[in-house]
């Protein structure tokens, strides 16, 4: 659990991080309900909402329909309450996900439907485009398949407008898969391979093994084993790749099944037995959490049988002795004996219970370090492959232009060099100061700071790039304010601010920093005339998301590690970051630091 010495909002905040990236459905649940605890307490319908939706998900997850509905629905009431419709379009798709796992598709498609036309009436279309991959599900599930056809096109005909490739992927993928659950091989092997050959670039191997296997089915029903068994052996490579343990487990049962059909017997049992150790493998931790489930049990029941053992024997112990007793006596003492077996019981429960409680804690403080594990290696490897690459290539390239002798050709280059070393430095101080932050080794030592003048040490890093993409990079700082903060903290904010407004700043615009006393802080802003985002993009700006990268006006690429350093930086420096955009009409970044006061001492 977190610290009840953190603020409420931080408490929530976490909480709310933690359930939305862990891929473990208990552990989603209890740091959602915790989240929920700060809402209610804090009166926030807004948090109380989102968080019954978080524990609604996980529930679903868990298979507790009942709750998961409850849950649900509580949602409901209170972004009705709130009339945020976005929030009630959400909550009606875990609900028809929660009927779809119950068969119930009937009422399944009822809130799908209702979930489309909030979405629609919201001009949303990357929601509603997710959304309609889930209606087709619900169509196929009531055998309604031309109605899962039609679904699938308007989501790929919305992904392709929206230019969102991936998505449009998914869609093609899942119409293939469809046309094969009609029998029409030849149009699902078409969508199949345009969706495979779409999603290579993003490396997206789950889905392309999931699709290759399909496409190894088709080829095995044709008789055509050699194709057959070239997809199967690609898609357990690939997933064996990234560890795909479910795709290599399907893998080795289709590899078997075609050497079967080949008559290779010794390559069938090799790839049969191999599907069995990853069948047992998958379903290892089930096991492991079952057994640990029934190990308590015996426990208890053991203990119980200890106390109705001494219990019993004291209790003709005493009979004995105090036969001759009234026959009030002999009440007060059974009595007594009752209570006392009831104490001996109620205590050795509640040692177990904590001693049951300390090994989930135990358990998930482990699956919570994997998780965050993970994902720091993931943004390693996603943000350092780019620049690496980049200066692999530039010097090739100036080592051509050097045996050519072709000089003039060189200027330009050293400009790209120092560019991707800017960006490099940049994304390696980010990813040390991210990790120094996450163990609390980074100190905040406070002290008077000019604005003035650490904004100008940000524009002297950024002006380069600014020049190359012909945008006005400036400051409007004359008047001298100072603020009461840590130096590297307040370089790092302005300098990852600055960074991401000329990365979605489009040639020929402009970028500026401005600040004002207010009372007893300093309002400081970033602005920029940029590409500018959509609400749903501010309000999940400041969570890390593991390998989803974001590309700037000029191919910069990010997967906003900045903006969480930077968001980390203020809640450490005692102040708040706002964010107001429009799609198309820039972004300004507004962040409000302590000003420095004479009294000022220690923070």
């Amino acid at each position: 659990m977190l610290t009840e010495d953190l603020p409420d909002t931080t408490r929530y905040q976490l909480a709310m991080d933690i359930a939305d990236y862990t891929t473990v459905p208990r552990i989603t649940l209890k740091y959602a309900q915790e989240a929920l605890k700060v809402a209610k307490n804090m009166r926030n319908n807004s948090w109380q909402a989102a968080a019954l939706l978080n524990v609604g998900q996980a529930y679903e997850k868990l298979g507790e329909i009942e709750n998961a509905q409850k849950a649900v629905l509580n949602s409901i009431s209170f972004y009705l309450e709130e009339e945020y419709k976005e929030g009630v379009a959400a909550a009606y798709l875990v609900l028809s996900n929660v009927y779809t796992q119950q068969d119930n598709y009937s009422r399944a498609l009822e809130y799908n439907k209702e979930a489309l036309s909030l979405f629609r009436e919201k001009g949303d279309s990357i929601r509603l485009a997710t959304a309609l991959l889930t209606t087709s599900e619900i169509y196929e599930g009531l055998g309604q398949y031309d109605l899962s056809a039609m679904s699938l096109e308007e989501a790929r005909t919305l992904f392709r407008e929206l230019e969102f490739e991936v998505g449009e992927a998914y869609a093609t993928g899942n119409l293939g898969l469809l046309e094969m659950e009609l029998g029409n091989s030849t149009l699902g092997e078409k969508y199949l391979n345009d969706a495979i050959s779409r999603l290579e670039k993003f490396e997206d191997n789950y889905a392309i093994a999931e699709y290759q296997l399909s496409l190894s089915k088709i080829y095995q029903e044709r008789e055509d084993t050699v194709t057959a068994l070239n997809y199967a052996q690609q898609s357990w490579e690939m997933a064996e790749q990234d560890g795909l343990l479910e795709q290599m487990r399907n893998a080795s049962q289709r590899l078997a099944s075609i050497y079967v059909q080949r008559g290779d017997y010794e390559q069938a049992y090799l790839h049969q037995t191999r599907y069995l150790e990853l069948k047992d493998s998958i379903n290892n931790l089930e096991v492991v959490q079952n057994l640990a489930d029934m190990r308590t049990e015996f426990e208890i029941a053991q203990k119980q049988a200890e106390i109705d053992f001494l219990t019993e024997k004291r209790g003709k112990q005493r009979i004995i002795l105090v036969g001759l007793i009234l026959l009030s006596l002999l009440v007060v003492i059974v009595a007594w004996l009752y209570y006392r077996g009831y104490r001996i019981q109620k205590k050795a429960n509640e040692k177990l219970s904590q001693q049951k409680e300390e090994l989930n804690t135990q358990n998930e403080m482990l699956d919570a370090l994997i998780v965050t594990r993970e994902r720091f290696f993931s943004i390693i490897s996603h943000d350092l492959r780019g620049p690496v690459g980049s200066f692999y290539s530039l010097a090739n390239i100036i080592k051509m232009h050097l045996e050519k002798q072709e000089y003039a050709e060189l200027p330009p280059i050293v400009d790209h060099v120092e560019k991707s070393a800017i960006h490099l430095s940049l994304m390696l101080d980010n990813l040390l100061n991210w990790a120094l932050n996450q163990q609390d080794n980074i100190p905040i030592q406070p002290e008077k700071l000019l604005v003035k003048e650490v904004a100008a040490e940000v524009i002297e890093v950024f002006q380069t790039v600014a020049l190359s993409k012909n945008i006005a990079l400036s400051s409007l700082l004359d008047t001298p304010m100072y603020v009461w903060a840590d130096r590297n903290a307040l370089f790092t904010i302005l300098r990852n601010l600055t960074n991401n407004a000329l990365k979605f700043t489009p040639q020929g615009g402009a970028v500026t920093i401005t600040a004002q006393p207010v009372r007893k802080d300093v309002i400081i802003q970033i602005i920029d005339t940029g590409i500018g985002m959509s609400p749903e993009k501010v309000r999940t700006l400041f969570k890390l998301k593991e390998g989803k990268s974001t590309w700037g006006t000029s191919g910069e690429k990010g997967i906003g590690l900045g903006l969480q350093l930077v968001k980390e930086f203020v809640d450490r420096s005692k102040g708040t970051i706002d964010v107001v955009s429009a799609e198309g009409a820039g972004t300004t970044f507004t962040v409000t630091l302590p000003a420095y006061r004479e009294e000022k001492i220690v923070t």
